[in-house]
């Protein structure tokens, strides 16, 4: 399947989700006019591009291995409090719970290039990035959040999703403070916060847009899932996508060793730190 014969077919859609496009246009806005107008007028510091860094990889991360390898393809298991902080660093990301994130995912392998794939790539470029957020799910079925309700850690982390998404959000605020007083908050909340919102939320978005559009098929051509290694630059490994649709139980994604998956070496180093156990691998994959 090539990107030219994914012509945007007229598919069902639902009702807009006008909650949603006010939450991204805000991040939008602050991100694109907001981050680079505070820039202009007062500068980032060294402590505001520091937690942007931080955040950056640790929210990212908490997608990638808690949301994604951990809790929608279970690629390995680990204790309970070791799950809780991915699940707190996911939520930082603001993407919905993992519980709302991981059925979506399963969802989408399960249905992968079909109406009732949540982010179908044959919708075109815009629908599979982000468009699908706008929209209500008229797809949503249950079945694929039932084996997520039965985790204890992830209903409390549903439960407790906004809390947890507005302590990420504070304590930028509250670092930028203690170092320079209300501007240095804002500007670190502006930069670390909300730019960084931005950033991590659209490196996400291109594993569902860009690696089911343009990319190597060296795994199979079953779906439109596709490897590439430039996403995998933003993305902690996630770009080798068309590996990880062949070989989904595996904790890797990129599985040879000059594959740059800082996703599979976070869980392997916690693997030798007995703080993981039971990590998948597809043999001789």
């Amino acid at each position: 399947m090539t990107p030219a014969s994914m012509s945007s077919p007229q598919l069902k859609r639902g009702a807009p989700n006008y909650v949603t496009a006010l939450l991204f246009g805000l991040v939008t806005l602050g991100a694109v006019i907001g981050v680079p107008a505070f820039a202009y007028f007062y500068g980032y510091t060294w402590l505001d591009w520091t937690m942007f860094g931080l955040l950056y990889v640790m929210t990212g991360l908490g997608i990638t291995v808690g949301y994604h390898r951990l809790m929608a393809h279970r690629s390995f298991d680990c204790p309970n409090w070791v799950k809780a902080g991915f699940l707190i660093a996911g939520g930082w990301a603001l993407e919905n719970s993992a519980l709302k994130w991981a059925a979506d995912h399963i969802r989408h392998h399960a249905n992968c290039d079909q109406e009732t794939d949540p982010y179908n790539a044959q919708r075109g470029f815009w629908y599979s990035h982000c468009g699908w957020l706008f929209f209500k799910d008229i797809n949503a079925n249950e079945k694929y959040a039932s084996r997520l309700r039965q985790d204890p850690v992830v209903i409390w982390q549903h439960r407790y999703y906004l809390p947890i998404v507005l302590s990420g959000l504070a304590l930028t605020f509250v670092v930028g403070f203690l170092h320079n007083g209300w501007i240095g908050g804002l500007g670190c909340f502006l930069l670390a916060g909300v730019g960084r919102t931005f950033a991590v939320l659209n490196s996400t978005f291109c594993i569902n847009s860009i690696c089911h559009l343009w990319g190597r098929q060296p795994h199979g051509q079953a779906d439109s899932s596709r490897d590439s290694w430039l996403v995998s630059l933003v993305t902690f490994g996630e770009g080798y996508h068309n590996y990880h649709h062949t070989h989904q139980s595996d904790y890797r994604n990129g599985p040879r060793w000059y594959n740059f998956d800082p996703s599979k070496w976070l869980i392997f180093t916690f693997s030798k730190l007995g703080l993981a156990s039971s990590l998948r691998t597809t043999p001789n994959a």
